[in-house]
């Protein structure tokens, strides 16, 4: 699935500029294939350190597809249908004593009636809490990378398409035992200072555009409570076939989380094993 470990924080966006030496977008080529192109996303990011500059909009515009995780990322009715419960409530893998403390810190997060958040929450699967983790971590306005690309690539009008579909990564924590869900909220909801630190590195490591850094954060971060081999590392396995297929007959712009892309298991040394040559681009 898309990072969960990937949030933001206010840095300068002057990061970016002279003497770069990492990147965040590369080519892809191989005899027999078309030339494409991919790129480490950062799912939701603060305004103020957005950066989408020329070069990375000709860059996609070269394309003949846009592709992304998940290619209908924008359906909210398919996910807000995906995340609801087919039976009980999110609050029952929770003592009492737990539920009534997540509760309290939901609909203060949110701004909420306690009753009101309790029912809004309790048909949806753990997933949709965790988000509110994710929304509280970030101040002022977002953006988003994806939703960024998905409307320039209308404006091109590419098409867009996805390297899995969005059940099968809201599968992957359906999947994860309850205490595994369990012990991700609550330490989210008890150790907010502990998130944020991570997330503050984490964000300086993207505007950095520093893959490898990322990579190795993650992997060696307890915060995936050792779901690291699902959450990530199977998933870059699956998209190098579909990559590979893809690339045979149209030349793609394949924007994925950051945190896929570097280390010994990630996209970029992946496809290089498969046989083809990646070159940085700096913009």
């Amino acid at each position: 699935m898309k990072s969960l470990l990937l949030l933001l924080s206010v840095l300068s966006s002057f990061s970016f500029s002279f003497g770069q030496k990492t990147t965040l977008l590369y080519s892809i080529k191989k005899d027999g294939s078309e030339t494409s192109y991919l790129f480490g996303t950062t799912h939701l990011i603060a305004d103020s350190v957005f950066y989408f500059p020329a070069k990375l909009d000709k860059t996609l515009a070269k394309a003949d597809e846009l592709v992304l995780e998940i290619g209908d990322i924008d359906n909210r009715a398919k996910a807000q249908s995906a995340m609801k419960l087919d039976s009980g409530s999110v609050f029952d893998i929770f003592t009492p004593e737990q539920a009534d403390s997540l509760i309290d810190w939901g609909s203060k997060s949110l701004n909420m009636s306690p009753e009101a958040f309790r029912k809004g929450f309790s048909g949806m699967k753990p997933f949709a809490l965790m988000q509110i983790s994710v929304q509280t971590m970030i101040k002022g306005m977002v953006r988003s990378y994806e939703f960024e690309l998905m409307s320039k690539a209308a404006g091109n009008k590419q098409p867009v398409s996805g390297l899995e579909t969005m059940e099968y990564q809201l599968s992957l924590f359906d999947n994860l035992p309850d205490s595994v869900m369990r012990d991700m909220l609550l330490e989210g909801m008890r150790n907010p200072e502990k998130a944020l630190a991570t997330n503050h590195s984490m964000t300086d490591l993207y505007v950095k555009q520093d893959v490898e850094g990322l990579a190795k954060l993650i992997t060696e971060s307890d915060e995936l409570n050792g779901s690291t081999e699902a959450l990530l590392f199977q998933r870059n396995r699956n998209w190098i076939p579909v990559m590979t297929e893809l690339m045979k007959t149209r030349s793609c712009f394949f924007a994925v989380g950051a945190g896929h892309l570097g280390g010994e298991k990630g996209v970029i040394q992946l496809l290089k094993n498969a046989g083809y040559t990646l070159t940085p681009i700096f913009y």
